[in-house]
């Protein structure tokens, strides 16, 4: 990644600053400073894989940071396609006239300009929407044969916190006001919950203990929960009064009714040791007699054994719905199921967008969300 990131800032000096119609040293400058906030992004990641939210960095030059990557992932974009356009017309134009060398810097300096145009506003709204208050999203989970005593059940999910970069305790005190509002009879986190380790980060998620739903609280871990130590942040959810679910389930009831919750490593925790393999069979073995069962699953790719293990519902998130324009359609790429309900194999997926943010503190056309899923039967 870190590779990429630095030609895609070569691609950007070659394509844009190079030709623009100004001194050397102003040149120099823009390149100079688009490089150092890419390193100072670059710095503050591994201040904040090793120890956690950064406070020795500074505020304005974190957001400088994490604003330059966002930077660079749009303006690429952008510039290809502007880039395809003037190919495409010198390809159509070099036809029926000599080459205009001044002619041709100036629509290539213009079409620069149209560029910047796009991705300038895009990035102010981008970061706008990424500290709205999330969107309170109702989803129903319609399961047939559902015991009467589980008619009604009120799950709250919400994914993706990622505190401990740009977001902190502050921002989870708020959000932890609207689950609180909510009053669900269960409420589950599904990973990535910080980035950071517990000795700098654990602190900021206090505010989870704002809420206990009366049929319990849950946690499964992400991918970030790996980089992280994963086992230290384990233990500090079960101190904040979350059952965490490691290849697990447990039995909740509701009146007559029995739900069981079980829950499993992340997708690709078998990298950081065979015992964190993700297994949904693990998850569901010895399981009790219950009349609905749901997997808790950090990552959509787990639903294809979650389904051949039998589970009505799998409640995902990782994906951030792609997080800003134009990756929402990227990561179709690299994930099966990005967002919203699907249905696999006779099992239910939700996938969330994420409450919090990764990188760049940047979301476009996915906010952030809360999601209250209501589970109800099928009537005939």
């Amino acid at each position: 990644m870190t590779s990429v990131l630095f030609v895609l800032w070569a691609i950007v000096c070659w394509r844009m600053i190079v030709p623009l119609t100004v001194r050397r040293s102003t040149k120099i400058v823009l390149a100079v400073g688009l490089f150092i906030a890419l390193v100072i992004y670059y710095v503050t990641r591994a201040v904040v894989r090793e120890e956690g939210l950064p406070v020795e960095i500074h505020d304005t030059l974190r957001w400088v940071g994490y604003l330059s990557l966002g930077f660079i992932s749009l303006t690429i974009p952008f510039l290809f396609v502007k880039e395809v356009v003037q190919l495409g017309g010198r390809i159509v134009t070099s036809k029926r006239r000599p080459v205009d060398g001044a002619r041709r810097a100036f629509l290539h300096n213009a079409g620069n300009a149209v560029v910047m145009a796009a991705v300038l506003p895009t990035m102010s709204l981008s970061v706008k929407e990424a500290f709205a208050t999330p969107l309170v999203k109702q989803n129903v989970l319609r399961i047939a044969g559902l015991h009467p005593d589980l008619e009604g059940l009120r799950i709250v999910q919400i994914s993706d916190l990622h505190v401990g970069s740009i977001l902190d305790g502050k921002w989870l005190n708020a959000l932890m006001v609207q689950v609180e509002a909510i009053r669900p009879d269960v409420f589950v986190l599904t990973g990535d919950a910080i980035d950071g380790k517990v000795s700098r980060v654990g602190k900021e998620l206090d505010a989870l203990l704002k809420f206990e739903a009366p049929l319990g609280n849950f946690f499964v871990t992400g991918n970030h929960e790996f980089y992280s130590g994963v086992d230290g942040w384990v233990e500090q959810l079960r101190a904040l009064n979350f059952t965490v679910l490691n290849n697990e389930h447990t039995l909740v009831r509701k009146g007559e009714g029995k739900l069981l919750m079980a829950g499993v490593w992340d997708y690709h925790g078998e990298r950081f040791g065979e015992q964190y393999v993700s297994d949904p069979f693990a998850a569901k073995a010895g399981a009790p007699e219950h009349d609905l069962s749901i997997l808790l699953a950090h990552q959509p790719k787990s639903i294809f054994e979650a389904s051949k293990a039998k589970f009505d519902i799998q409640l995902s998130g990782h994906t951030h719905g792609g997080q800003y324009f134009p990756w929402t359609y990227a990561v179709h790429l690299f994930q099966p199921y990005v967002k919203g309900m699907h249905y696999v194999d006779g099992s239910m997926l939700y996938v969330s967008t994420g409450t919090g943010f990764w990188g760049p503190p940047m979301r476009l056309t996915v906010p952030p969300e809360v999601t209250v899923h209501t589970v109800t039967g099928i009537r005939a």
